[in-house]
């Protein structure tokens, strides 16, 4: 498990293992889109409280070798206790330090980044500098034409002559040599990471934005240069439009969407494109992004790397693999964003895009799936059977029999994957019982034993995992809305918790190694733990009665009056 550790201009401020240097907070907020920030809290008795100089001091935090923040505090606080709070934001930051002058660039794409970063890295001092990474990002003609008369911060100006115009997304590296800024097109990142139901997905939230909708839009391209009386090129107020390769109209509609909800007009520009053939291309991409609103995921999920597992840690600005059934997901998405808290990792969350995922999808995409696993499972009965058939050939021809053997086991080992992966989408069992299954499959070893097994498996005997797949694929047959609602019905096991629930009802029991709990909306009501009781609000029908049987009993009645009676009840004879 890799540890988490904060620097302040290189002297260790947080280590897990070393009690003087606690923290209370430590929060990440990684966009794809904006600036990183990090919410960092100590206790007033923290040695090292006078090191942290906002807008002076490195802040680095690593998990591991690996550097997963590095910025600066840009404000301090306290608060009744003392306890001291610093806002910080990621190195990308630092774009904002310098000045871009008024200037005028025709060339390609990364020809103006270069320009950019060079009068940045002039400006600043060496620990705000950037090297040029790799940048996917391109330009259909592989070249611009942007100028500014005005002066701009370094960031501002990239994202209105590049982002803005181009797409795509700035992500810092942290390197032995230096930070190193990229300009991609696409993530180039896949987390190695999955997200799954049932394993470690703890709450899903969906949402859909109408509001930046339209249904028709006047695209604008460069402006239109003409020659004075002096014979100078000079820009004109009139900009390229697309009504000569557009049969006459200025501008692009969806007629189906229209008519769904009316007509919703906007205007966009590209300042780069002085062609209309391009600009009536581009235009049409734009328009299929904003008549279909954006769809954002937030997935509340448990990280593995936070559990002990070797695995790698999910970020923003990579791709992510999810899959949830019931919610209609199961996809490969981009991470825009994510929420960690290294002090409290139950409570991360990853906003996923994801615009292919539609309200009307969800309940087709399930049944299809059930649909697919039961068409699974019934092929994989015919597998078995040949390679039953093997082993008997193998069994009659003795010259043949070792090799004929090794064979078969590998095509049931091969099986026997298959199989347990179908069943884990329909009950989605926890990694510990996946292994004991596992454990049952190697101790096999003769081959009549096997094949016992395997005919059990389709037709009998629910007692164990691999035995419930012919009962399953007939109760997919016949019911599948009912197999539907028993996927919403779980039992979590996280750590040495066991939580019960079911998905869409507030109320949950927590069982863990020192109380059962019962939740509503995650919070706790009631508890019971050393010998005791304790609840929130309590109501009592008929009677309460404090004592035992050694001592007597005083019984709390109420009466039909509306008084309250005190009964005393002699101990048991």
């Amino acid at each position: 498990m890799s540890i988490f550790r904060i620097f302040v201009d290189g002297q260790l401020f947080y280590h897990p293992q070393l009690s003087q240097l606690a923290i209370t907070e430590a929060k990440l907020s990684e966009d794809a889109e904006n600036i990183d920030s990090l919410t960092l809290s100590a206790p007033f008795n923290h040695p090292y409280l006078d090191s942290i100089h906002p807008m002076a001091s490195t802040i680095v935090c690593k998990k591991g070798d690996a550097t997963v923040f590095e910025g600066r505090a840009l404000n301090d606080g306290s608060d009744f206790y003392n306890t001291h709070t610093w806002t910080c934001e990621s190195a990308l930051a630092y774009l904002k330090d310098s000045q871009q002058p008024p200037f005028s660039y025709k060339g390609t794409l990364k020809g103006l980044l270069e320009y950019f970063l060079s009068v940045h890295n002039k400006a600043v001092e060496e620990k705000k500098r950037f090297k040029l990474g790799n940048i996917t990002v391109t330009d259909n003609n592989d070249y611009i034409s942007y100028s500014n008369s005005e002066y701009s911060c370094t960031l501002d100006a990239i994202k209105s002559k590049l982002i803005n115009t181009h797409g795509g997304y700035l992500m810092v590296r942290y390197t032995d040599t230096g930070k190193v800024l990229d300009y991609l097109a696409e993530f180039n990142e896949r987390a190695i990471q999955s997200v799954e139901y049932g394993k470690n997905l703890l709450d899903v939230k969906i949402s859909r934005d109408h509001t930046e909708r339209i249904t028709a839009l006047i695209p604008l391209g460069a402006k239109k240069k003409t020659t004075d009386e002096e014979g100078n090129e000079v820009e004109s107020d009139e900009r390229v439009d697309i009504t000569s390769v557009n049969d006459g109209l200025n501008y692009i509609f969806d007629e189906t969407v229209a008519k769904e909800i009316g007509w919703i007009w906007a205007t966009e520009a590209w300042d780069d494109v002085t062609l209309p053939g391009n600009l009536l291309r581009k235009a049409k991409a734009r328009l299929a992004e904003l008549i279909a609103g954006i769809t954002s995921m937030e997935l509340t999920i448990v990280d593995e790397s936070d559990t002990g597992a070797n695995i790698g840690s999910i970020h923003a600005r990579q791709f992510v693999n999810c899959l949830s059934p019931p919610h209609g997901i199961d996809g490969r998405y981009a991470c825009m964003s994510k929420t960690v808290d290294y002090l409290n990792p139950s409570g991360n969350t990853i906003t996923i895009g994801a615009s292919g995922i539609k309200l009307t999808s969800i309940s087709a995409k399930q049944n299809e799936n059930i649909t697919e696993l039961t068409d699974d499972l019934i092929g994989k009965t015919a597998e078995i059977q040949g390679a039953i058939a093997k082993a008997n050939a193998a069994e009659a021809t003795a010259k043949d029999a070792k090799e004929a053997t090794d064979t078969v086991i590998d095509d049931i080992t091969a099986l026997q994957e298959s199989v347990r992966e179908c069943y884990s989408e329909i009950s989605k069992t926890s990694e510990e019982i996946r292994l004991t299954v596992r454990e049952e499959y190697i101790s096999r070893s003769e081959m009549a034993t096997i094949q016992q097994d395997f005919q059990s498996t389709i037709t009998q005997n629910s007692s164990e995992i691999r035995m419930d797949f012919s009962a399953i694929t007939d109760e997919l047959k016949d019911n599948i809305a009912t197999n539907q609602e028993l996927l919403e019905e779980y039992i979590r096991f996280k750590g040495a918790l066991i939580e019960l629930g079911k998905v869409g009802n507030a109320f949950t029991a927590e069982l863990s190694n020192n109380e059962l709990a019962f939740k509503e909306n995650g919070q706790k009501i009631a508890y019971i733990s050393n010998n005791s009781l304790v609840i929130t609000n309590a109501e009592i029908r008929n009677k309460l009665s404090l004592g035992n049987e050694t001592r007597g009993w005083f019984d709390f009645i109420p009466r039909n009056n509306g008084n309250l009676s005190i009964k005393w009840r002699g101990p048991a004879s």
